[in-house]
């Protein structure tokens, strides 16, 4: 039995998106195997840990069925993670919704808890790194679904476009000076290369 308490589940819910067309990688990145397990198995697991509600976001519900998780699904087709954000965002539990993308190999629980940290004062929790921002490793507040609603049907697809009408915790680098890894934490597979790099971490 391990010593150490298990850290209480947050009340919030966490979304997996797995609705992208991987059309750089050439095949489903979700089902692209590390160390055995699917890359959206592995990350998963850590949802699971982190979060009282755990959903996946998919137009393809079929290929998540063994799961037991359950789907969303966009309303309309063709509109980005925007439309993931908000199908999400009124399908959750919970007002405090955490989405990530489904190519992040090494998400880490810790992290994320730290992330949690700051979203009862904001809207939107995102990480800013120096290698840049990440709108798919974010915390979103149901506050943020009338500004997202509006976007949509502007046309205003990119998530970040969201951002000067919320108010937004960007969570830098001197935030996490104590976490180790970064790079490989943000780290996205978006490319046969990017896999290859993983693959020999």
């Amino acid at each position: 039995m391990n010593p150490e308490k298990q850290l209480a589940k947050l009340k919030a819910t966490g979304i997996l998106l797995a609705g992208g067309k991987s059309s750089r990688m050439g095949k489903n990145k979700a089902f692209l195997e590390l160390e055995g397990q699917p890359l959206a198995e592995r990350s998963l697991k850590v949802l699971e840990a982190v979060f009282t509600e755990v959903l996946i976001s998919s137009n393809q519900p079929e290929l998540y069925t063994d799961f037991n998780v359950p789907i969303i699904q966009d309303k309309i087709p063709g509109r980005g993670p925007l439309e993931g954000l908000c199908q999400g965002l009124m399908t959750a539990s919970f007002e405090t919704v955490f989405f990530v993308a489904c190519d992040m190999p090494f998400l880490q629980e810790e992290l994320i808890r730290f992330q949690f940290s700051w979203t009862p004062n904001y809207d939107v929790v995102v990480p800013r790194l120096r290698t840049g921002l990440h709108p798919l490793h974010a915390f979103y507040n149901r506050r943020c679904l009338p500004h997202i609603k509006n976007n949509l049907e502007k046309g205003h697809l990119k998530i970040i476009d969201l951002y000067p009408v919320c108010s937004v915790r960007y969570v830098d680098d001197s935030d996490l000076a104590s976490f180790s890894n970064l790079e490989d934490v943000f780290c996205n597979v978006n490319t046969p290369e990017d896999w290859s790099r993983t693959l020999n971490h």
